[in-house]
């Protein structure tokens, strides 16, 4: 074929399209310009050659169907790769042409290499884009409130396992929200479609095969006009996350609950063990007696403060452990702590000596958990000191946010190497291993005194070096405080003339409360259960009630509550709860049912003096006259 038109000539020269004609043989007779300059071949390379010779192999098979429209139709069209002069490929879209009778082919095409580059890479962003979406449980949706149109996405619509035909036979995916949280996501939606404030809502949506997801619906809002907002919006899966939470939450509440009967169950027993060492101590004994006395509660007290180490431990994992402050004088504090301990110091011909002149004044902290702080310490420093001296000092000082107070326990003991001391506060950790057998212990104390320090705004640490002794220290919030009235309790003749109704289970705690309680001046009766202390209550004539909480039948909760239930005066009787769960909460729930007070077990005669003073004070206040009891305090 010859272009002998000048137009068309003129047209096939300077064409921006690439044109050329193939003939019969498959062949090329002619191509312009343009087509050398897209494929770097010269004319004389491509005249007379085949083709087919330039397709790319993958594209053979498009090449023969294209070929079969052209000769049914006259005209086909196609995209495939071209060989180029550098051997590599490029794509082009074709238009083709059968021109009769000769039977050429003539082509017009240009160069999409760059459009299909870009269409791959979209492809591959929305492919990637899907995963990621699938893997992190991502659909996105929009709303057009002007149309009333939702529009989901693929990966909506997968997530939630319907089809987009599907949700809008179901009439949309509200139809899928659960009921109970129809009402918060309405509202959310519509607050941001009539006011443009953006959101998030947590609901549930039925998923195919009933299966109830949990997703986060995250939205922002787009101005449509006066008081007219659309929503775009993504929502994500988070069904594992709230079942692994709700898993958390009902293993938080497991444990917490295994730690308050364990508190109970051991605690309990303690309490009898050290409830009749205290009567014991009391009656006449043989000098040997006395000292086996003496062995004993010491024994016990150790027991006792390693089972508390242990239980205190795992409240505070939990976080359930709660700081009660009031006032407190931190040298009279650590005088306490010391001539406790001072007789197991003397024991080891070690010197135990305070110095409090820095420590003046009042403060609020917690005196228990102090008392617990400086017993963990101080009974560490006269453990691994064998000879020498123990210092305790304790100071005031300004901090940057207010008054701190400091203690330090210094000793002459076997010191600590610098390698041992990065571990010195976790848990189960000594600064040798040996000295689990040489010197004994859980390895708790010094974490529970760390996690104590923190918990009360401060830090704990140490100073050391191995064989020439440690300081162990500690600093607080502690903000200064007023002592106010702070009465000091006696416990000669306190509960003269008291009539007390003790409701306990436990036959030793029975025997260890009646003697304690007599041995202070009071009368007491006895109930041994719920049902009984109600019906004692009813029937008697008290002037308090101490009420153990764990009993079968009717706990101690609900005997209070039924005692507050009975006729005037009876209901208004002063109760005390006695009882090893002294958690936060659940001292709120004693309140709650109407208990006046609690006290902890193993039970401590000067907190349960201190405690019966203070209810029967306030209950001589509200009725209006001074009571016996709290005038003898």
């Amino acid at each position: 074929m010859a272009v002998t038109d000048d137009s068309i000539q003129l047209l096939f020269e300077n064409s921006r399209e690439l044109m050329g004609v193939v003939g019969p043989d498959g062949c090329f007779k002619l191509v312009n310009p343009a087509w050398l300059a897209a494929t770097g071949w010269s004319a004389d390379e491509l005249i007379g050659s085949s083709a087919m010779a330039l397709v790319h192999p993958e594209d053979y098979a498009a090449v023969a169907t294209s070929s079969e429209v052209l000769q049914s139709t006259g005209s086909s069209d196609q995209t495939i790769r071209l060989r180029v002069k550098n051997g590599g490929y490029r794509w082009f879209r074709g238009y083709h042409m059968l021109t009769q009778p000769e039977g050429e082919v003539i082509g017009i095409a240009r160069d999409v290499t760059a459009e299909r580059e870009q269409e791959a890479e979209l492809e591959d962003a929305r492919r990637a884009r899907e995963l990621l979406a699938e893997a992190a449980g991502i659909g996105a949706w929009s709303f057009e409130p002007e149309r009333e149109e939702m529009i989901w996405s693929r990966e909506f619509c997968t997530m939630v396992g319907y089809t987009p035909d599907e949700l809008q036979a179901l009439a949309g995916a509200h139809a899928l929200v659960h009921p109970d949280d129809t009402e918060a996501l309405y509202t959310a939606f519509h607050k941001g479609m009539t006011t443009g404030v953006e959101g998030s809502v947590l609901h549930r949506v039925r998923g195919k095969g009933d299966r109830w997801l949990v997703l986060r619906a995250t939205y922002k809002t787009e101005q449509r006009g006066p008081g007219a907002f659309a929503l775009r919006g993504v929502s994500q899966d988070v069904t594992e996350l709230a079942e692994a939470l709700d898993a958390a939450k009902a293993a938080s509440e497991a444990k917490a609950s295994f730690l308050a009967n364990m508190s109970h169950e051991i605690r309990t027993p303690m309490n009898g063990i050290l409830g009749v060492m205290h009567l014991l101590s009391n009656e006449p004994l043989t000098p040997d007696g006395k000292s086996l006395l003496r062995e004993a509660a010491a024994c016990g007290q150790m027991l006792a403060a390693l089972l508390n180490d242990v239980l205190d431990f795992s409240k505070i994992e939990a976080g359930m452990l709660e700081l009660r402050p009031e006032p407190l004088n931190p040298g009279h504090l650590i005088e306490g702590v010391a001539s406790l301990i001072r007789p197991q110091a003397e024991e080891k011909g070690l010197r135990l000596t305070v110095d409090r002149a820095e420590a003046a004044g009042w403060v609020s902290a917690d005196p228990v958990r102090l008392r617990q702080i400086l017993f963990n310490l101080v009974g560490n420093a006269v453990k691994f000191t064998l000879e020498g001296e123990i210092t305790v000092k304790a100071r005031t000082f300004e901090g940057p946010d207010g008054q701190r107070l400091r203690l330090e326990v210094t000793d002459t003991g076997v010191g600590i190497s610098d390698e041992a001391q990065t571990g010195l506060f976790q848990r189960f950790s000594q600064g040798d291993a040996s000295t689990t057998r040489r010197f004994g212990g859980t390895g708790l104390g010094l974490a529970i005194t760390q996690r104590l320090a923190e918990m009360m705004g401060g830090e704990a640490g140490v100073t050391s070096a191995l064989g020439k002794g440690s300081t162990f220290w500690i600093e607080i919030d502690a903000p200064a405080a007023d002592a106010g009235n702070i009465s000091q309790v006696t416990e000669a003749g306190l509960l003269n003339g008291l009539s007390i109704l003790v409701v306990e289970d436990n036959r030793t705690n029975r025997m260890i409360a009646t003697k304690m309680l007599e041995n202070l001046g009071a009368s007491v009766q006895i109930a041994e259960d719920g049902e009984q202390g109600v019906e004692a209550a009813a029937h008697g004539a008290f002037d308090l009630i101490l009420m153990d909480i764990q009993m079968p039948g009717i706990d101690g909760v609900e005997a209070t509550r039924r005692i507050r239930a009975l006729p005037a005066p009876i209901r208004d009787l002063p109760i005390i709860a006695l009882t090893a769960n002294v958690m936060a909460h659940q001292r709120q729930d004693y309140l709650n049912a109407g208990m006046n007070g609690v006290v902890g077990k193993p039970i401590s005669p000067r907190s349960l003096l201190t405690e019966i003073a203070r209810v029967m004070d306030d209950d001589a206040q509200s009725a209006g006259g001074p009571a016996d009891a709290a005038a003898s305090a």
